[in-house]
């Protein structure tokens, strides 16, 4: 179904690079495409190192490393490679005024049946971004880094095809990702959503006197983060049992936070300068710690992880 087809990635940052890493890795003749050539240069020697890492990791093949080197092609704007894209992905900077320009200069270069697919994290892209057969228009939502993180959300618009989605659900699948499909664009997807109502109730928790968050982590790796590698919370709601929790449930209904003005506890940090790992401090302190060495070591743990649950 996908034999021959071309792949252009708009936008060479942290995502962009690397779900073009991605497709290159899986076989794709990939166009990476930005504004700027510094950003390309940078992009380009990130994937040389990203790959190095997963080789170091036993994650790829020399094979699989030359074979991206050699399937990825850079270019300042898009001009010559639009036509030619069986898929196009924006993932260009989160700013609707910049993706709905992105878009409409897309739309005049490729071909009517050309996917687009738009990675965002927050963006309707379906209220602004107006493109010719508007059924083809779709949202794949990437997790950092890309060629790590096997989930890949997928939204549906309102004029969506139920076959463009399974196109793409298909085409995922095959490059060893998971993708979880939205049916219709709503705020945070499923994991922003959810992790928005987790943090407002730690936040709650936290601010009430109640625990600290260090407590609230601990309480969560020692439960949920284990058991969620192998079983999501639905399926451990089916193993209690859903009349056990709807009986115990009420009680603690009642009790969360709804707050939906904003979050305080958040505001506050902000207030203070504690943005976290950015500024040095956080809920943990940072101080003795580079931001690379932080994320490196974190990238590492994640790979481990990974490997694990393969093998549950």
């Amino acid at each position: 179904m996908f034999e021959n087809w071309k792949v252009l990635v708009v936008g060479a940052g942290a995502m962009g690079h690397g779900i073009a890493q991605v497709f290159a890795t899986n076989g794709f003749q990939v166009t990476l495409s930005d504004i700027k050539q510094e950003q390309l240069d940078k992009a380009k020697k990130s994937i040389a190192a990203n790959m190095e890492n997963l080789l170091k990791e036993g994650l790829v093949t020399e094979a699989d490393a030359e074979r991206t080197r050699t399937l990825i092609t850079y270019e300042v704007g898009f001009e010559k490679s639009a036509p030619l894209a069986n898929l196009i992905v924006e993932s260009v900077f989160e700013n609707p005024e910049v993706k709905r320009d992105t878009f409409i200069k897309i739309d005049k270069l490729c071909s009517q049946d050309c996917i687009l697919a738009s990675n965002t994290s927050a963006s309707n892209i379906f209220e602004f971004a107006k493109v010719s057969h508007p059924e083809r228009l779709i949202i794949t939502h990437w997790f950092n880094p890309p060629f790590i993180m096997p989930l890949v959300e997928i939204v549906m618009g309102p004029d969506t095809s139920s076959e463009i989605a399974e196109k793409v659900k298909t085409l995922l699948k095959g490059m060893g990702k998971e993708p979880a499909l939205i049916k219709q664009y709503i705020p945070g997807f499923i994991v922003n959503r959810l992790d928005n109502a987790l943090t407002r109730e730690c936040c709650y928790m936290i601010s009430q006197g109640w625990t600290t968050g260090e407590d609230i982590d601990t309480a969560i790796r020692g439960t949920n983060g284990i058991r969620y590698s192998f079983e999501g919370p639905m399926a451990l709601k089916d193993l209690v049992g859903w009349d056990l929790i709807n009986t115990v449930s009420g009680d603690v209904y009642k009790s969360l936070c709804n707050n939906t003005d904003g979050n305080p506890y958040a505001a506050d940090m902000v207030a203070k300068g504690t943005l976290g790992l950015k500024s040095g401090k956080g809920v943990y302190d940072y101080s003795n710690t580079t931001i690379q060495d932080f994320i490196n070591e974190r990238g590492a743990k994640i790979i481990k992880m990974i490997k694990a649950v393969k093998e549950l």
